[in-house]
């Protein structure tokens, strides 16, 4: 667990955008098929471009 927490903080924002934008295109394919799988895709998505925006100013001292 602890190996998870670190790399998750030790990752760029820009894999996280990247990893956002990958997840979102994901949930566009499944839009019509799987409606439960499209809203929790696009959460995580939206979630992690959020944290990665954070991140990213935060390093900016």
């Amino acid at each position: 667990m602890n190996k998870a927490v670190s790399n998750f903080k030790n990752t760029s924002p820009l894999k996280f955008i990247l990893i956002s934008i990958a997840l979102g295109i994901i949930a566009t394919f499944l839009e019509d098929s799987f409606k439960n799988i499209f809203l929790f895709l696009r959460i995580v998505s939206f979630g992690l471009f959020v944290y990665a925006v954070i991140k990213y100013f935060n390093s900016k001292n």
